[in-house]
């Protein structure tokens, strides 16, 4: 079977919205029931969890914006190439985590999952549009 990329690349931004949403809203209005719930434990910062979820607010806020471009691929590249990046270094932030200090809770686990999603298929999709 064919992968059609273009299909891909809506997917890659309506599954990134939807986490971003989730996510970014869960962190920024209630990280102390986000904490709770993942079982966060020591490593309990609400501000850096709003910080977190600011961020992610604001980098939904800029997908929202370039969704109009998705069919103009250079519009987007460096957007996308951006998300893979930043997927990748969580994963590589969640990996010292659970080496250095041995966080292995429930929320690390879901965004080491999420995070490998978005990087592998971000990844395929600049490998399929750059051939």
């Amino acid at each position: 079977m064919a992968f059609d990329v273009e299909k891909e690349i809506k997917i890659f931004w309506i599954v990134g919205l939807i986490v971003l949403i989730f996510y970014g809203l869960w962190l920024f209005i209630s990280y102390e029931s986000y904490n709770a719930i993942m079982d966060g434990g020591i490593y309990f910062s609400p501000v850096a969890g709003r910080i977190i979820g600011a961020i992610f607010i604001a980098w939904l806020v800029i997908m929202i914006m370039l969704y109009k471009k998705l069919d103009n691929w250079e519009k987007i590249e460096e957007w996308v190439l951006f998300s893979v990046m930043a997927n990748i270094l969580m994963l590589i932030a969640f990996i010292i985590g659970i080496i250095m200090y041995k966080i292995l809770i429930v929320g690390t686990i879901i965004a080491i999952i999420v995070n490998l999603f978005f990087a592998v298929l971000g990844i395929h999709i600049i490998m399929q549009k750059r051939k």
